[in-house]
C-alpha cells in the first residue's frame, strides 16, 4: 500500500457541478459586460482562481487527515504482510512434508493453504476498498468545507466569480487566491 494522496479524480460530483456552473456563469458575465456596459463594466468584473487540490493538500486539516489515513494504511499493511508470511510458511512446510504425507493429508493441507490464500486476498481487497471509501469520504467532507470558505472569501473580498484552477488552461498568478484560501481555511479550523 502506498501513501495516501488526495486525488483529483475523487472530487465530489457537487464540486464538479460547481465548476461547470462557475464556467457558465463566467461566460455569461463576460458576455453581459461586453454587451451592456462596454469596457467600463469589464473593469469592474473581479475574477479569482483557486486550486482546490492544492488547498486540500496544503491545508493543516488536509495534512492531518492524510497522515492519519497513512498510519491506518500502514497498520493494515502490517497485518496483511503477516497473513502473507503465514501462507508462504504453510506452502514451504507443505513442500518439505509432501513426500512423506499420504494423499489424503496432501489434499487437506493443500485445501487449507488455498483457503488461507483466498482469505488473505479477500482481507487485502476489503482493506483496500475500505481505505478508498474512507479517503473519498474525508475528501468530500473537506471539499465541502473548502467550498464554503471560498464562497465566504469571495463575498468578503468582492469577487464577481471564483473559478477552480483545474478547469482553466491558463491562469495568471495575479488572480490566484489559493494561498489566501489556505490561510483562511486553516484559521477557521483553530
Amino acid at each position: 500500500m502506498t501513501e495516501t494522496r488526495w486525488e483529483a479524480g475523487h472530487v465530489d460530483v457537487r464540486v464538479q457541478s460547481f465548476r461547470a456552473m462557475a464556467i457558465f456563469a463566467l461566460a455569461c458575465l463576460v458576455s453581459l459586460s461586453w454587451e451592456t456596459h462596454g469596457l467600463a463594466a469589464q473593469a469592474a468584473l473581479r475574477i479569482g482562481v483557486v486550486d482546490l487540490q492544492e488547498v486540500l493538500n496544503k491545508s493543516q486539516k488536509g495534512q492531518v487527515i492524510k497522515q492519519k489515513l497513512d498510519q491506518e494504511r500502514a497498520a493494515r499493511q502490517k497485518d496483511l504482510d503477516a497473513k502473507q508470511q503465514e501462507v508462504m510458511k504453510l506452502k514451504a512446510d507443505f513442500e518439505k512434508q509432501a513426500p512423506l504425507l499420504s494423499e489424503q493429508a496432501k489434499r487437506e493441507k493443500s485445501e487449507d493453504i488455498q483457503r488461507k490464500t483466498r482469505d488473505a486476498v479477500r482481507v487485502a481487497e476489503d482493506a483496500n476498498r475500505d481505505m478508498e471509501k474512507r479517503l473519498r469520504e474525508a475528501e468530500l467532507d473537506i471539499s465541502r468545507e473548502i467550498l464554503g470558505v471560498v464562497q465566504e472569501y469571495g463575498k468578503d473580498q468582492g469577487f464577481s466569480i471564483i473559478l477552480e484552477r483545474g478547469m482553466l488552461p491558463y491562469v495568471s498568478s495575479a488572480v490566484d487566491i489559493t494561498a489566501d484560501i489556505i490561510k483562511r481555511y486553516d484559521a477557521k479550523q483553530q
